[in-house]
């Protein structure tokens, strides 16, 4: 298994320096992050961190579901859009192309991310990653963290398609380290109703994972960890 220098360290009889990187955020040598058998074991989040993660990302999904309907009352004849309107083309789009649904969504996700950034910034100050991309090789079963500006250079040299195959959660519970994986949440926003739960995407034909569910993908990539969607009025779907 290939670990990066944050957890190079970390091997047996090395504990006194996982202790040392990690003080801030484990009581003892047992609760930090060590490397056995091949494997990452990371200590569980406890339910207390884990409950003001949860409640503080369903606020975050309500006032962005808010702010973007309310940005856009007047685009709508009553206010919010139909399932017709959702279907039909955005006034003034991100790109071409993009129907209201496509667009509202890009929004509420763009402000859900930005009162994420803030409110676990307080909860869980330099333990979660928004975006963060992984490579993902599901015969061996490594990840490997992709930066921003990586990923960035890629799509902008044309090169996006080297990109196929990998995942990007919304938000990523770690402990400091990005392949310290301790939660895995995504934002999910249905355009006309939400009188019915979302459900994780479909990956399609043509797609790295064609016949499974971004969920499912999440569980084999990321392990045993709490794993589920965010979402306005509904809150956690594991």
């Amino acid at each position: 298994m290939r670990l990066d220098t944050a957890t190079a360290g970390c091997g047996a009889g090395n504990a006194a320096a996982c202790v040392a990187q990690y003080g801030k955020e484990a009581a003892s040598v047992a609760a930090v992050a060590t490397v056995v058998n091949g494997a990452l074991d990371r200590p569980k989040l406890d339910q207390g961190t884990r409950d003001a993660i949860e409640r503080a990302l369903v606020e975050c999904a309500e006032f962005a579901r808010s702010q973007v309907l309310l940005r856009h009352a007047a685009d709508f004849e009553n206010g919010r859009p139909t399932a017709t309107e959702c279907n039909q083309p955005a006034k003034n789009p991100r790109r071409k192309g993009l129907n209201w649904a496509m667009q509202l969504g890009i929004e509420m996700h763009e402000e859900a991310r930005e009162c994420a950034e803030e409110r676990l910034g307080k909860v869980v100050p330099g333990r979660f990653s928004l975006e963060q991309r992984y490579r993902y090789d599901s015969d061996t079963k490594q990840k490997k963290p992709v930066s921003a500006e990586d990923e960035k250079a890629l799509e902008e040299s044309g090169n996006g398609g080297e990109l196929a195959g990998s995942l990007k959660p919304d938000v990523v519970i770690h402990m400091g380290d990005l392949l310290a994986i301790q939660a895995i949440y995504d934002f999910k926003f249905r355009c006309e109703n939400d009188r019915d739960p979302p459900s994780w995407t479909q990956y399609q034909s043509g797609q790295s994972y064609h016949g499974k569910s971004q969920g499912e993908m999440y569980e084999q990539a990321f392990g045993e960890i709490p794993i589920a969607m965010i979402t306005p009025r509904w809150g956690v779907i594991r």
